[in-house]
C-alpha cells in the first residue's frame, strides 16, 4: 500500500518559487503528491532549478514569470491556473523584499516598493484565489510572515511594517473565510537558507544564531514541511495562527 503525500491532488501556487523557502515549499509540496504552479522574476536560472526540483517528484508544473507589484498580476497568475487545471487549491504566498536601510534614510520609494510586493501583492493573491475557493467551499492559504513581524528585533523598519500588515490580513481573513472551510495561517520565519538571507547584515546574523536554541539557520525544506502540513486535510483546526520557525530563537 503506497502512503498517501499530505497533499495528493491538490493545485498550490507559490509565489516567489524561484529560490530559497519558495523553493523548499515548492519541493515539498511536489513531493507530498500537489501540482505545483510558481511565480518568479527576473531569476531564470532559480526557476529552471525550482521547475527540475518539482519534476523530479513527477509533480505538474507550472512555471510563471510575472511582476507581482503590477496590480493586474494577480488575476491573471490564478486566473491561467484556473485555466491550466481549473483551480487553485492552496495558496503560499512567499514573494518578498527587503533592504537594510537605518529608518531615517529611507525613503518613500523603497517604503513603497517593499508594501507593493510583501503586502499589496499577498493581499490581491488571497482576494483572487479566495473567490473560486469560497466557490467550492474549501481552501487553504498560508502566508510567510518573519519573526521581525512579533518581536522587537533588530530588522529593516518597512521590511517589519509589511510583514506586521500580512500577520493581520491572516487573522482577519482567517475569520471571514473560515465559515467557507478555508484555513488561512502564517509562518513567522526566522532566518533561512538563500532567499532573502543575503539582504541581512553579518552582524545581525551572528546575533541571530547565538540566539537560536539549535545554532544553525533553518533548511528552505524545514520550512516547507511545515507549510505543507498547514496547508493539508491533516489540518482541520488550526487557523489564523502566526507558527514561529526560529529554531527557538525568539523561545
Amino acid at each position: 500500500m503506497v502512503a498517501e503525500g499530505l497533499l495528493d491532488g491538490k493545485r498550490v501556487l507559490v509565489t516567489g518559487g524561484s529560490g530559497g523557502i519558495g523553493r523548499g515549499i515548492s519541493t515539498v509540496a511536489a513531493g507530498e503528491g500537489a501540482r505545483v504552479a510558481f511565480t518568479w522574476h527576473r531569476n531564470a536560472e532559480g526557476a529552471a532549478a525550482t521547475q527540475s526540483a518539482i519534476e523530479s517528484h513527477g509533480a505538474a508544473c507550472l512555471s510563471i514569470s510575472c511582476d507581482l507589484t503590477d496590480p493586474q498580476t494577480a488575476d491573471n497568475v490564478v486566473r491561467r491556473i484556473e485555466e491550466e487545471w481549473q483551480g487553485v487549491d492552496v495558496l503560499f504566498n512567499n514573494a518578498g523584499v527587503s533592504a537594510s536601510i537605518p529608518f531615517v534614510l529611507i525613503d518613500d520609494a523603497e517604503l513603497a516598493a517593499v508594501m507593493e510586493l510583501n503586502f499589496f501583492a499577498a493581499f490581491r493573491l488571497c482576494r483572487a484565489a479566495a473567490r473560486g475557493m469560497i466557490r467550492r467551499k474549501h481552501g487553504r492559504i498560508v502566508n510567510i510572515s518573519s519573526i521581525v513581524a512579533s518581536r522587537s528585533i533588530a530588522g529593516p523598519p518597512h521590511y517589519a511594517a509589511s510583514k506586521g500588515a500580512l500577520d493581520g490580513l491572516t487573522r482577519s481573513l482567517a475569520h471571514e473565510l473560515g465559515p467557507y472551510n478555508i484555513l488561512v495561517n502564517g509562518i513567522a520565519a526566522g532566518i533561512f537558507d538563500g532567499g532573502l538571507r543575503a539582504s541581512i547584515p553579518e552582524h545581525h546574523q551572528r546575533r541571530y544564531l547565538d540566539a537560536c536554541a539549535l545554532g544553525r539557520v533553518g533548511a528552505p525544506a524545514e520550512c516547507g514541511e511545515l507549510a505543507a502540513w498547514l496547508a493539508s486535510e491533516r489540518n482541520t483546526y488550526t487557523n489564523g495562527a502566526i507558527v514561529w520557525a526560529d529554531g527557538g530563537t525568539l523561545a
